[in-house]
């Protein structure tokens, strides 16, 4: 499952914020986040929040008989 929110959503944690000033490498952006979630784990679904953030699951590599349901 992935779920990626706008800043207009929820706070950025400091910690992550610190982080990720320590690297060189350029930011990825969410939608290159979700294509890249959405082409490792086919099939899978997308819910784009309108500008909000964008939520994705698979149930790929899950066993069928004992499927994983989350509320």
């Amino acid at each position: 499952m992935l779920a990626v929110f706008s800043g207009e959503v929820v706070e950025v944690p400091a910690e992550l914020v610190a982080a990720g000033s320590r690297t060189p490498s350029p930011k990825t952006r969410a939608s290159e986040l979700v294509s890249r979630f959405l082409g490792s784990s086919e099939p899978a679904v997308s819910i784009q929040l309108a500008d909000l953030g964008h939520l994705a699951y698979s149930h790929t590599n899950q066993a069928l008989l004992r499927p994983r349901y989350s509320c």
